[in-house]
């Protein structure tokens, strides 16, 4: 099975989800803190976790997409979050990025770091015209990420998601490859 390739950069290693990794995932993916302002659901045990990589990574895996990476500290090997793009239309050549980390690692610059190498990924290895980010627009800290990425600000798209029982306006921001290239 195809494998996201292992990207380096001054803090950290990027790579595959494995089994191993699933008691680091329950470890920051149990915190309601964590999941507020994701799509999913505080995971409930470890196996939640597994299930995560067998059923969520593995399928991307299979088909090729570079999502979800593990992130792993160079300094002491512990895998802290996750980072990636995926298709949101092939046709079109969009993917989205993603991002979540433990929250002992917010306001390190460690999801810009990791995001900013995948970007690099996809811009260089993809056919990829587009990378666009979205974020509940409560999200702050997921803005700032976007905006160090050099993604442009885009708009806010009203009550654009039905989740947890109530409507959230999305942020919205790209980057486009010539944008990318000619930083």
């Amino acid at each position: 099975m195809w494998k996201p390739p292992v990207l380096e950069t001054e803090r950290l290693i990027l790579r595959d989800l494995r089994e191993s990794d699933a008691q680091a995932v329950f470890s920051y993916a149990r915190k309601p803190r964590i999941s507020k302002y994701t799509l999913w659901e505080p995971h409930q045990s470890v196996d939640d976790s597994l299930s995560y990589i067998k059923d969520y990574a593995w399928k991307s895996y299979a088909e090729e997409v570079p999502e979800p990476f593990a992130i792993e500290l160079k300094s002491n090997g512990k895998m802290i979050g996750c980072t990636g793009c995926f298709w949101v239309s092939r046709r079109d050549k969009t993917m989205e990025l993603a991002y979540v980390i433990s929250d002992e690692y917010w306001g390190q610059g460690i999801v810009a770091e990791a995001s900013m190498a995948v970007l690099e990924y996809c811009f260089g290895n993809c056919d990829v015209e587009r990378i666009q980010c979205r974020c509940k627009a409560e999200n702050d800290a997921s803005l700032r990420v976007m905006e160090k990425l050099g993604m442009k600000y885009e708009g806010n798209l009203r009550n654009s998601l039905f989740h947890r029982n109530r409507f959230w306006d999305m942020k919205c921001c790209s980057i486009l490859k010539e944008e990318f290239l000619a930083r």
